[in-house]
């Protein structure tokens, strides 16, 4: 499989265990590693650094601010950032959810590196197509 390019990556997710797991498995694949504990937190880290984020990675269940209120918020605010929801507990076969314009895919806990690294690079592509695009 093609590498993908260098992303910034912001993770959200409530458990720390996840977030190192996950953050190795992102370097390992060449990308930029930002991470959040919240929602709250995740948005803060959003707003600050906009220009720099190529993707979010957001839990669904987490404590006070989900991750769908999270990806509601950035589709509000941010409409070019893609999002992408993560979930143990998402309904069998629900692969994306919609926010106005906006469709957020919906990775299945446990997944693998390979599932990742192609997410990634969907992601990251779509919006140099679009802007390519007349």
């Amino acid at each position: 499989m093609p590498r993908p390019r260098a992303a910034t990556v912001l993770v959200v997710d409530d458990l720390e265990s996840f977030r190192v797991m996950l953050r190795r498995q992102l370097v390992s694949l060449g990308h930029i590693v930002l991470e959040a504990a919240d929602g709250a937190e995740g948005l803060e880290v959003v707003r600050s650094r906009r220009g720099e984020l190529d993707l979010v990675l957001t839990d669904v269940v987490m404590p006070a601010m989900n991750g769908t209120e999270v990806a509601a918020c950035i589709c509000a605010e941010y409409p070019g950032l893609p999002v992408v929801l993560m979930s143990a507990y998402a309904p069998a076969g629900l692969t994306r959810v919609g926010f106005q314009d906006a469709i957020v895919p919906v990775l299945q806990k446990p997944f693998d590196v390979n599932q990742l690294a192609e997410l990634i690079q969907v992601a990251v592509d779509l919006p140099a197509k679009r802007a390519s695009s007349p």
